[in-house]
């Protein structure tokens, strides 16, 4: 199983990520709400994969994909918004992100989610 960085600005959404994560057997190798904690905790444990959030308070997850791409252009991020819009989707994919769900997400959804993005 993977070991998985969660990021997104709400404390409920983190938690509720982190719950099914570990429920599908995956290892939380910790958690970030900002650009500067995606970072750091992408540094310290060197996650194969993370969750990012699109729209977040501070930064959206296009600078956080680009920063964590710029750090290691081959880390795995999963984008998990509520925006679903097929443009937006494609421009993820061109800047590398390996995956998308949309919100609101069950854990079915995260499974299969999972399964792709970690199979490629």
């Amino acid at each position: 199983m993977a070991n998985i960085l969660v990021v997104d600005d709400s404390p409920i959404t983190r938690a509720m990520i982190m719950e099914f994560l570990q429920m599908l057997g995956h290892h939380v190798a910790g958690e970030a709400e900002d650009l500067a904690q995606t970072l750091a905790a992408y540094a310290a444990h060197r996650p194969g994969l993370v969750t990012l959030d699109l729209s977040m308070s501070r930064e959206n997850g296009f600078t956080i994909l680009r920063a964590l791409r710029a750090v290691d252009p081959k880390a795995k991020v999963l984008i998990i918004s509520g925006n679903s819009q097929p443009k937006i989707y494609e421009q993820l994919l061109a800047e590398g992100a390996a995956g998308f769900i949309a919100k609101p997400i069950s854990i079915d959804a995260l499974a299969a989610a999972l399964a792709k993005v970690l199979a490629a």
